[in-house]
């Protein structure tokens, strides 16, 4: 009966099995088709491939503006200015132009088809011409300030007019403007305001000053400035002087006359002139403007840009009271080293004179700079630099003109020991001597 009952119990187990053996089956991998793999390998790379396109072009699109902010951001105190093309790119490019107008036919402009015919006018038209002219201005005017220096004795309402000049709105950064006027305002005072061309009036703080030409510059926090006059004022319009030439148009605004407002105009007399100052030689630029010795102010051309900074310190007794003026093209460095507090100005102390190779044949001296003074207590003093020494090379590179020397001098930096070569003269001729020169900051 048990045998009966287990060989039933085996059997069912046995059908119980059975029906599970599907579970037990063997699963093959499926061959792989090789082309349908291929297609979709290539599909998926298509498909990065578009994808890495796309976030290119995103990235190229957003990267620099979001670059653009960041940097922004970083660099809100710093300032920067145009860089503009040296004198001989401005010569060469003025020379071609001349060339293809003198080629081109009298019927398209060349010869003297196109000179200006003299026409007698009438009052209205000499009224509308001089208002036009004077027009120009108004864009620059826009930069223009006064700059009064007071004392804490002296209420700057009652400050006579001789005490105040005029400054201009040279450059800005995020945080500040930036007011180019001169030194001598500004120079042992309490106090330093400036006041706008809408009379605005706000305190400026005094950046950095160069004693060669008496420039100085202010900074103004934008932050204490409304909204609304920063939308009127503007920085001024700067253009370039290497052009200049005789009997040009030109008006001096700000203070020419020594007092705020007044306007001159006349044409350019000479361009030709210079003057030595230490480390560096300038350019003058003359007109026929009559002004005062105490004027301040910018000369512009008849397109409203600043050709020129006033400075009639440079005039001597022969000029009168015309207005001169700095060119604007030759002080933009300085311009913009007075700006930037992290600037260096290097020193080395001497004030010479060009020996050109036509002097040097005729006065028997060597091509260079004529050493007319030394600084006292300059580096150049320092190391046994003379009067008379001529300067042929400095830091390795050779100079002949002061110009030259003040560019080579500007790659330099205050601390470093620089070598420079002269001839000086002797019993037997001149004779090469060299002076290894510690430069230093002024």
């Amino acid at each position: 009966m048990d045998e009966k009952k287990n060989e039933g119990q085996t059997n069912q187990e046995k059908k119980e099995e059975n029906s599970y053996e599907f579970l037990k089956e063997t699963i093959k991998a499926k061959p792989w088709n090789r082309k349908k793999l291929a297609k979709q390998v290539g599909k998926l790379l298509a498909s990065g491939a578009v994808f890495g396109l796309a976030a290119a072009v995103v990235f190229s699109v957003a990267a620099p503006a979001m670059t653009g902010k960041i940097l922004e951001k970083k660099d809100a105190s710093k300032v920067t200015f145009p860089q503009e093309e040296d004198q001989e790119e401005e010569e060469k490019k003025e020379g071609e132009a001349d060339a293809q107008n003198e080629e081109l036919p009298e019927s398209q402009g060349g010869g003297d088809a196109s000179a200006p015919v003299a026409q007698d006018m009438t009052p209205e038209e000499y009224k509308k011409l001089y208002g036009d002219i004077f027009a120009t201005a108004d864009e620059a005017e826009k930069a223009m300030v006064t700059v009064i220096g007071n004392k804490n004795d002296e209420d700057w309402f009652q400050t006579p007019y001789e005490e105040q000049i005029s400054g201009i709105l040279v450059a800005e950064s995020g945080q500040n403007y930036f007011v180019l006027t001169e030194y001598r305002i500004v120079e042992n005072v309490d106090r330093i305001q400036v006041v706008f061309y809408d009379g605005t009036v706000t305190d400026a703080r005094f950046q950095k000053a160069d004693q060669n030409t008496g420039l100085a510059v202010l900074k103004i926090d934008k932050s204490g400035l409304d909204s609304s006059l920063k939308e009127k004022i503007a920085v001024a319009p700067l253009g370039e002087s290497y052009n200049l030439k005789l009997g040009e148009p030109v008006l001096a605004i700000g203070s020419p006359m020594g007092y705020s407002d007044s306007v001159g105009y006349g044409i350019v007399t000479s361009t030709s002139d210079t003057v030595s100052r230490v480390d560096a030689q300038y350019g003058l630029l003359t007109t026929d403007i009559t002004g005062s010795s105490q004027g301040s102010g910018v000369i512009l051309n008849l397109e409203g840009e600043i050709v020129g900074i006033i400075a009639q310190s440079f005039g001597g007794e022969e000029n009168g009271n015309l207005i001169i003026g700095l060119p604007i093209s030759q002080i933009k460095d300085l311009i913009q080293t007075l700006s930037d507090e992290n600037k260096e100005m290097v020193y080395l102390g001497i004030t010479g004179e060009d020996i050109t190779a036509e002097i040097s044949e005729k006065k028997g001296i060597p091509v260079g700079i004529f050493v007319e003074k030394v600084e006292v207590d300059s580096p150049a003093m320092q190391v046994g630099i003379q009067n008379g020494d001529v300067i042929i090379e400095l830091n390795g590179e050779k100079v002949e003109t002061v110009k030259g020397y003040q560019q080579q001098l500007k790659s330099c930096k205050s601390g470093e020991t620089v070598k420079v070569k002269a001839m000086r003269q002797g019993t037997e001729g001149y004779v090469e001597v060299s002076f290894n020169v510690t430069l230093k900051t002024r």
